[in-house]
Formats: structure tokens, C-alpha cells, sequence
């Protein structure tokens, strides 16, 4: 039996309209070539991403977290900083902006977001090796030290007081995302407050005041 071409033509048109694509990110951000301009190097380590559990959540700037949007969090840039992150694996180069804190995992020095991670190639890896670039020098005049992070504020509060009596710096309580974190003291650079954290025995990350 030979098929009409109009009943072959429907059916073609019907199988369309039922594909669905997977979902992209629905913002873009700027490719570059690091070193060709006024990019400078800041930073080399590892990226993670994340993804569904953030998303539709606070991030630390205020702005709610899209995971298909293009962002990242860092622990220490000032939140609006524009980086531009090359993968090393690939080559591929991205330009986020940070608007969230973390991550906070020894090693890793900026998490993206899915549509970030989607656009540098580097979502099946899950942590890739990249480099950081900045567009002018950033002056990074405050740093503090996390050593804890509460899903009670009552408990934040009162390791915060213990640890205020018990140092030369007092330690306060910043609500981020759903947690309560514990931040001590307020140096002028990087290298201060990792000397200092040292000297508390205790698990720590270095973190930008604000």
C-alpha cells in the first residue's frame, strides 16, 4: 500500500512538534582569549558546579540562583566582580559574574552555575582544573576566616561568643544562603588570615567580609 504524501508530510510534522531539546542556558556570557587584552591572571585551581539544590534559592548577593543562568561563587571576590574562567582541559574561556559565596572545599576556588559549567564543557567532569582571569586588579581590603556554619542561629550565636572570649578577634554570625556561618576577625589580606586561622586548630576557609 503506497503512503499519501500528505499522510507521510503530517506525520513528520507531528514527530517535531513532540521532540523536546534539553534545556540550555537561557543567558550567555562573553568568550575570551586571556592574555590578547587587559585580562589579568588572578588564580589557578579547581572549578566545581552546582545545580537543583541551590536553584529558586537566595544567593549571597540577594539575586535568586538560576541554574541555567551564567554566575558563579567565589570566597573571596567582591560580589559583581566580572571573571572570566578558562577551563585548562579544553581551552574554552567564560566570562561569569560573581554573585554567591564558595565553594567551600579545599582545592576548589570557584563554583559555577549549571549554565556555566554547560558553556566551559566542564558538567560530565565535575571538577576541572581552570584559570582565573580579572579585568583590572580587584583590592580585596577585607578578609575574615569561616569556622563554622549553623542551620540554628541560636547555635551560631553562641559559638560565636565562645570563640570571641576565647580569641584576640571577635567572630560574628553572617546568615548566607539557609545557614548561620561563624566568620572571625578582619584582615587586610589573605595571607594574615590564613596565619591566623592556623593558630586556631580548627577547620577554617579564608572568606571576604561582606
Amino acid at each position: 500500500m503506497k503512503w499519501n504524501r500528505i499522510a507521510i508530510f503530517s506525520i513528520l510534522i507531528l514527530l517535531e512538534a513532540c521532540y523536546a531539546p534539553p534545556r540550555t542556558p537561557t543567558m550567555g556570557g562573553s568568550v575570551y582569549k586571556p592574555g590578547s587584552g587587559n585580562l589579568i591572571e588572578y588564580e589557578k585551581g579547581l572549578a566545581s558546579w552546582y545545580g537543583k539544590d541551590f536553584d529558586g534559592k537566595p544567593t549571597a548577593s540577594g539575586e535568586i540562583y538560576d541554574m541555567y543562568k551564567v554566575s558563579a561563587a567565589h570566597k573571596t571576590l567582591p560580589l559583581g566582580t566580572h571573571v572570566v574562567v578558562k577551563n585548562e582541559i579544553n581551552g574554552k574561556t567564560l566570562e561569569v559574574v560573581i554573585n554567591d559565596r564558595g565553594p567551600f572545599v579545599h582545592g576548589r576556588i570557584i563554583d559555577l552555575s549549571y549554565g556555566a559549567a554547560q558553556k566551559l564543557g566542564s558538567v560530565e567532569e565535575g571538577v576541572v582544573p581552570v584559570t582565573l582571569y580579572l579585568f583590572n586588579r580587584v583590592e580585596e581590603h577585607c578578609f575574615a576566616i569561616q569556622v563554622g556554619a549553623f542551620a540554628v542561629k541560636g547555635n551560631a550565636t553562641a559559638y560565636a561568643s565562645r570563640l570571641t572570649s576565647e580569641t584576640e578577634h571577635t567572630a560574628r554570625v553572617v546568615e548566607r544562603g539557609n545557614l548561620y556561618k561563624v566568620i572571625l576577625g578582619q584582615f587586610r589580606d589573605s595571607a594574615s588570615a590564613q596565619a591566623f586561622g592556623r593558630t586556631l586548630g580548627l577547620d577554617f576557609f579564608v572568606v571576604s567580609c561582606n
